[in-house]
């Protein structure tokens, strides 16, 4: 592990490199250790001024533990979508629901609790976004405020872009079309997301501003742990008892398959998030 110290500022390092390879000698490493202290040393890089302990340190474990939920979540979003996809052509899926109503209940279950989570997500986010591009602009952070327009723009081009689409209606070259909003979309997204997370990571918050976030977290978590769950078994029943819902009108069930896998990453992206938040320090300070 001495490697991944070395990522460490050198400060850092003459102050707790010693002390932090006793610690991690007596533990057992896995790889949600090696992502923690990659994590971390991205935070030490970005935020270490000498004092790490106490407010600081808390402060700097919180906001980049918000980050990887929120990325976590964009991508938990992507393959959620995908799943959206079963029911295509409706018609089918209703023949087939008749037979096996579980399909539907369960199909049901996924959307409301990936809709929760949706809804936590913005009751968290949202404030949060409004405390740093507020701030920024009171104290013309421009490493802040460039971020956020570039996230805002990528929406507008988004929102742009799909309205044009539903309006349009192109009868030819529909797979090219389809394809190339795809791409634009993924690009809009990983922009977006890449952007608001740096307008986060640059925001100096405090305390209790980023209690805002903790219960939020947790819900989004939990839907997105049972929607993972939901979605396993749903696959599973389909692959044994209806196999033909896989084929709709343009996708087959490696997509939906690729939704699920997307939607387990996230959800161990986001339990790591959620563990760096919830150190024993960080508990204290909730509970206050």
């Amino acid at each position: 592990m001495r490697w991944l110290l070395k990522l460490y500022p050198r400060v850092w390092r003459e102050r707790y490199e010693d002390e932090m390879l006793i610690v991690l000698e007596e533990h057992k490493i896995t790889p949600t250790t090696m992502f923690d202290l990659l994590l971390g040393a991205i935070d030490a890089n970005f935020n270490y001024n000498g004092f790490t302990e106490g407010i600081f340190y808390m402060i700097n474990r919180v906001r980049s533990g918000i980050v990887m939920i929120f990325c976590s979540f964009m991508l938990y979003g992507i393959g959620w979508s995908l799943l959206q996809r079963l029911n295509d052509p409706i018609p089918n899926f209703q023949v087939i629901n008749t037979i096996h109503p579980e399909f539907g209940v369960i199909y049901k279950a996924i959307f409301i609790v990936g809709f929760i989570s949706f809804l936590a997500f913005l009751i968290g986010g949202l404030p949060i976004l409004y405390i740093s591009v507020k701030r920024a602009y009171r104290e013309g952070k421009q490493n802040v405020l460039s971020p956020f327009w570039a996230a805002l723009s990528c929406l507008l081009l988004f929102v742009i872009l799909t309205t044009i689409l539903v309006i349009w209606h192109p009868q030819g070259h529909i797979y090219t079309i389809l394809i190339g909003y795809l791409l634009l979309s993924a690009l809009f997204l990983v922009v977006g997301t890449v952007a608001v997370s740096f307008v986060i990571a640059r925001t100096e918050f405090k305390l209790p501003e980023l209690k805002l976030v903790y219960i939020p977290e947790i819900v989004i978590l939990f839907g997105m742990v049972v929607s993972v769950m939901l979605s396993t078994i749903l696959i599973a029943r389909i692959t044994t008892n209806a196999p033909q819902l896989f084929i709709t009108q343009d996708v087959s069930s490696t997509m939906f398959i690729t939704g699920i896998i997307l939607m387990s990453l996230s959800t161990i992206f986001a339990v790591i998030g959620l563990k760096r938040g919830t150190i024993a320090q960080i508990d204290q300070f909730i509970q206050e």
